[in-house]
């Protein structure tokens, strides 16, 4: 096997040719310059040597003239292997010298293994003695110095100009690297892996707040600014890239210079040397809060849907339930007339059923399945009336503030409602101030050009009032912050609140058309937003009509339609009971072929009174089949769901709903209103 040693000072060449030669059995040994060169060859003699020519410290003229004088190393061939000494003149010079070949960079590697095999065969039959042909004796070493001095200069004066060319390209694309840093939004980064530095574009201080010379150049400072519950894991994928990966990613919470912290996305390339060790990483992190936020809006919002589907659902069931309970407990507080202390347990039994029907009723609100009754309204004349219960509410240590924007269009909504939602929000900033403080109320208009996404609601473009509550407590964690609108959530104490009161402030504020935000920060207070849509003029009244005294009676026949059996047992009792014919279905199908029996016999039904959830065919499409074979016929619904969310369409929606759980009275003065009757 052959020893060849290679000398070149770029390492990627010389781990070119050793990996070439190698490959075609030779033994390789690798010198950084010609003086290297001289100190292995005497330590172990190589069977030949390929040289470059322009190196530092000693070049590969000056290495081919000592090579030659050098009676040991003499009779070794000599090489050149060049891509800088190209023109004749130049091989002239190697081959004066001594050198057995001259070769110009890039050979084909066939080629270039046939060519040192080729010098191999021709030289090796010498024997040590004078050098044969004409190399230094040829000419005085003056020409010969003469020659090498005009080649270096004449090569000093190329590299020169290519020297000034590149630095002009490298000055060109440093401007334009410079430029589209600037330009980009993110923070472009390059970081010097094996001296641990790194670069920041000027987006890092527009970004983060940094002032310049006090960013994070190493990897450590970086890694300090990460978020310490982000840390281990994005400084494990770092590592994970370093050892085996070209591409970088990961997203992480980076800390501002303010202190707060922002969501990143930071992306990077890694380069690696010809042995595949990592010398340089380029790339640029993003700043996605924006984006984190809506996407976190986005799941809260799917979320409170999806519970609120669910409440309604348990509510809906819940109310039929009550409807039981309560009409029977009626019952036995009538029979029970003359045993005042059984009669007592009755009434308590109806009571505990309507505070079961008020929980229901917040549920729904919550759900957005609770009917409103909404009406143009004139929110400071609303607040003005509503603050002496507020002032009753509040402590002595809690200053209120009110703040009206004067001339505020009016909006519409349900007034009872509006006054529980600011009931709810000031006793829950009563509440998060103990020792006191400022609750302020504010109204304002707010104009949006364009439609704004807020996770689970877009409002559009126009007029919108703002109402905002704020106050001085102890704010909210971000924790807890996605959360305080979720039914049956409380940071209170046992005992202290059910959950419900900013669970049915957001559905009462959705139902309306509107959306609530929460802005909070611990020891900084809190404030909920309350964005409320304008209508025209405030033309019609929010007052609800007073009931009527006493129980309504009748004589007119009634179709009822109820698929729970235990809830229709009471409703055609109590209809009974107020003097009404009653025929009962079970079921849609059920109900039409009653009604078309009926119309046979000329004992036509004069109410259709139906629920709306029931399986198979819901009350709506009962009403509209019935109304096709009696077109007139009265309908009155009822339902667990007192408002918009049945299934299927609502056609005929001036037809009236009765909300379970209902009293016996309150049945009465349903089915009289539909006929125009009052209670007595």
């Amino acid at each position: 096997m052959q020893f060849v040693l290679v000398v070149d000072d770029k390492e990627e060449n010389r781990y070119y040719l050793q990996a070439l030669l190698t490959g075609y059995g030779y033994q390789v040994a690798v010198a950084r310059h010609g003086a290297e060169a001289l100190t292995l060859a005497r330590q172990t003699l190589p069977d030949m040597v390929v040289s470059d020519l322009l190196m530092p410290v000693m070049d590969g003229y000056t290495l081919l003239r000592h090579w030659k004088a050098d009676p040991q190393l003499q009779r070794v061939p000599f090489i050149v292997y060049t891509a800088t000494y190209t023109q004749a003149e130049d091989e002239e010079l190697a081959l004066k010298l001594g050198a057995d070949a001259f070769i110009l960079k890039p050979a084909e590697p066939e080629d270039f293994v046939a060519s040192i095999r080729e010098v191999a065969d021709r030289v090796r039959p010498r024997q040590p003695g004078p050098l044969e042909g004409g190399t230094i004796e040829d000419g005085s070493d003056e020409e010969l110095l003469k020659h090498y001095s005009e080649t270096l200069i004449r090569k000093l004066e190329e590299k020169s100009m290519q020297l000034e060319d590149v630095n002009a390209t490298l000055a060109a694309s440093e401007e334009r690297f410079r430029l589209l840093a600037q330009a980009t939004n993110d923070a472009v980064w390059d970081w010097d892996v094996t001296q641990d530095r790194r670069w920041w574009g000027a987006g890092f201080s527009n970004l983060f707040g940094y002032r310049e010379g006090t960013v994070a150049t190493s990897r450590s400072s970086w890694a300090e600014l990460i978020h310490p519950d982000d840390r281990v894991e994005v400084l494990a994928k770092f590592r994970q890239t370093l050892a085996s990966e070209d591409d970088w990613y990961a997203e992480y919470r980076f800390r501002r210079a303010d202190g707060s912290w922002a969501h990143v996305e930071d992306r990077g390339h890694l380069v690696r040397n010809q042995h595949g060790t990592p010398v340089r990483m380029v790339g640029g992190i993003s700043d996605v809060s924006s984006r984190k936020l809506l996407e976190e809006r986005l799941h809260n919002a799917q979320r409170m849907e999806a519970v609120g589907q669910l409440t309604g659902g348990i509510a809906h069931d819940f109310n039929n339930l009550l409807t039981v309970v309560l009409g029977n407990a009626e019952c036995l507080v009538e029979m029970l007339e003359d045993q005042p202390d059984a009669q007592s347990f009755a009434r308590m039994i109806t009571d505990a059923a309507e505070r079961g029907a008020d929980l229901t009723r917040r549920l729904l609100t919550f759900a957005r399945k609770q009917s409103l009754t909404p009406a143009p309204t004139d929110i400071n004349r609303l607040i003005n009336g509503l603050q002496p219960m507020l002032q009753r509410v509040l402590n002595r240590h809690i200053r209120f503030e009110y703040k009206p924007q004067p001339g505020l269009p009016p909006t519409m909504i349900d007034v009872a409602q509006m006054e529980n939602a600011l009931l709810n929000l000031c006793v829950n900033a009563r509440d998060a101030m103990p020792d006191g403080g400022v609750l302020k109320i504010e109204t304002s208009s707010r104009h949006l050009d364009m439609a704004e996404n807020l996770g689970d609601v877009s409002l559009a473009a126009g007029d919108y009032l703002l109402v905002s509550v704020s106050d001085t407590g102890a704010g909210i964690a971000a924790e807890y912050r996605d959360k305080v609108f979720e039914p049956f959530f409380t940071t209170k104490p046992e005992g202290k609140g059910s959950g419900l009161g900013l669970a049915m402030v957001y559905g009462f504020v959705r139902q309306s058309g509107g959306y609530i935000a929460v802005e909070s920060s611990p020891g900084e207070g809190a404030r909920f937003d309350l964005y409320l849509p304008v209508v025209e003029a405030a033309d019609h009244s929010s007052e609800s009509p007073r009931a009527n005294q006493g129980i309504a009676l009748g004589s007119e026949r009634v179709l009822l339609v109820e698929d729970e059996p235990q809830v229709r047992e009471l409703a055609r009792v109590s209809l009974e009971s107020l003097g009404y014919q009653v025929t009962v279905a079970e079921s849609g199908e059920q109900a039409l072929a009653r009604l078309d029996a009926a119309q046979d016999s000329d004992a036509r039904i004069d109410l259709l009174f139906t629920d709306v959830q029931m399986s198979g065919m819901n009350g709506t499409e009962l009403a509209a089949r019935a109304l096709v074979r009696q077109p007139g016929l009265p309908v009155l619904y009822t339902s667990g769901f007192t408002g918009s969310g049945e299934r299927g369409p609502l056609p005929h929606t001036d037809f009236p709903v009765l909300g379970k759980p209902y009293r016996r009275a309150e049945l009465a003065e349903a089915v009289a209103q539909v006929f125009g009757r009052s209670a007595q």
